[in-house]
């Protein structure tokens, strides 16, 4: 937050606190916030929410790195929305968006946090997925945003850490301007950046640029 003011970032440890820190910030009359939510005590799970005021409505979107299949983001997603549910906020809409961009077991949290600054900085190019929220139109009758319709609403910079090139293929086919569109300070596009971070992991072709973004994010907090 001290290098991104407008970030309005916080982490939560639990769906409790979430919805505790979302009354608050709703109170308070700010219009735009994000926040890092753990699972809560029974492990250890990190999604990132995009909280934003709208015409007097508020638009929770959770929005989930990896498979929303998966036991982990599952369980986070579930006791989010039923615990908003409990607290029944006026005029609060909420929705839960898969991107499964991450394959690796352990980066939840700094695919989140890589996540939170896109939330941001694309402020502009996500009015729409919040208005369809609101509108209660974004998911339908599906439980989540399944990853092939959050394709349709997502800018490219939201790619840029996917760890597997069938998804990037997902995406472009969805967007095909995205696969020369340039994504970096380096000038690469979202496929020159996937091959400049890959390994081979059983036979598999993977990216570690979420990795590379740990140490990054580390190195950046020991300086003076």
């Amino acid at each position: 937050n001290k290098k991104y003011p407008e970030l309005n970032l916080k982490f939560v440890m639990s769906v409790h606190e979430l919805v505790s820190s979302i009354k608050e910030t709703r109170m308070e009359g700010v219009e735009s916030a994000r926040f890092l939510v753990n699972m809560g005590s029974s492990g250890i799970h990190i999604s990132v929410v995009d909280f934003r005021v709208m015409d007097g409505k508020t638009s929770v979107i959770l929005f989930e790195p990896a498979a929303c299949s998966a036991f982990g983001p599952a369980l986070l997603a579930l006791r989010t929305k039923a615990a908003l549910e409990r607290e029944q906020l006026p005029d609060c809409y909420f929705a839960m968006v898969e991107l499964d961009i991450q394959r690796s077991s352990s980066e939840c949290g700094i695919f989140s946090l890589a996540l939170a600054k896109k939330l941001q900085l694309e402020f502009m190019n996500l009015v729409k997925i919040h208005e369809d929220n609101i509108c209660e139109r974004l998911c339908g009758e599906e439980p989540f945003l399944p990853s092939d319709k959050a394709d349709r609403y997502l800018p490219v910079s939201f790619y840029k850490h996917t760890q597997g090139v069938q998804r990037l293929n997902e995406y472009v086919e969805a967007n095909p301007a995205a696969g020369s569109s340039i994504v970096n300070k380096k000038n690469e596009t979202l496929y020159e950046r996937f091959d400049n971070n890959a390994v081979m992991l059983n036979d598999k072709k993977l990216s570690i640029s979420a990795h590379k973004k740990r140490i990054a994010e580390y190195k950046s907090l020991l300086k003076p």
